[in-house]
């Protein structure tokens, strides 16, 4: 099973590559790109989480809690930054841009969090 999230990550990885090709030799930054890298993330999680996760013991729901956990906090600050570039006018983005970059950012926040706390528990 670890192999298939492997070989999905790659699959995913060339797409995600291709992709930000593809937006930066149009001329602009790709945020569509953004939801793909992130699914790129979390087949590379999951293929380092599945053997801790394929035993439902309380390693596991404490790898899921915790990670949920800091993930909560690291989302907020996110969120945080987020709206005060935007209210400052730091930066313009479309609200499909921002929903690219909130769904991505969150998605490999979760996950990442999950790979940093099974390392130290």
């Amino acid at each position: 099973m670890t192999k298939g999230y492997l070989i999905i990550g790659w699959i995913m990885a060339m797409q995600t590559a291709f992709l930000f090709l593809i937006g930066i030799t149009a001329g602009e930054f790709p945020y569509f790109a953004l939801n793909p890298m992130s699914l790129t993330v979390l087949s590379f999680c999951m293929h380092y989480l599945y053997p801790q996760f394929k035993d439902k013991d309380e390693r596991m729901k404490m790898i899921r809690e915790k990670g949920i956990f800091y993930s909560y906090f690291a989302i907020l600050t996110f969120f945080i930054i987020l709206m005060s570039t935007l209210g400052l006018g730091v930066i313009e983005l479309t609200a499909m841009n921002l929903m690219y970059v909130i769904t991505s950012l969150t998605i490999m926040t979760v996950f990442i969090s999950m790979v940093i706390m099974a390392k130290i528990y």
